[in-house]
């Protein structure tokens, strides 16, 4: 069973052996975008995780997913 890590933000190495590599990039730039939003630069956020829904749409429709769902939670923020 895996633990929660401690202090802010994930441990994405502890995940390595269940998900892709490419998974991870998508977790952690997930995770920044978030980070970033709650700097206060919501719109930027919003317009990086758009371009990133854009780029994922045709290829990695789960991942685009994640993507957009954090960018409708954005939105609200701005």
């Amino acid at each position: 069973m895996m633990q929660a890590p401690a202090g802010p933000g994930l441990d994405y190495s502890a995940l390595a052996p269940l998900i892709s590599p490419h998974e991870q990039i998508n977790l952690l730039l997930l995770d920044a975008l978030q980070k970033l939003a709650d700097a206060g630069e919501v719109d930027a956020a919003c317009r990086i995780a758009g371009k990133a829904c854009v780029i994922l749409r045709r290829t990695a429709p789960k991942e685009e997913r994640r993507f957009n769902a954090l960018l409708h939670r954005l939105v609200r923020k701005l």
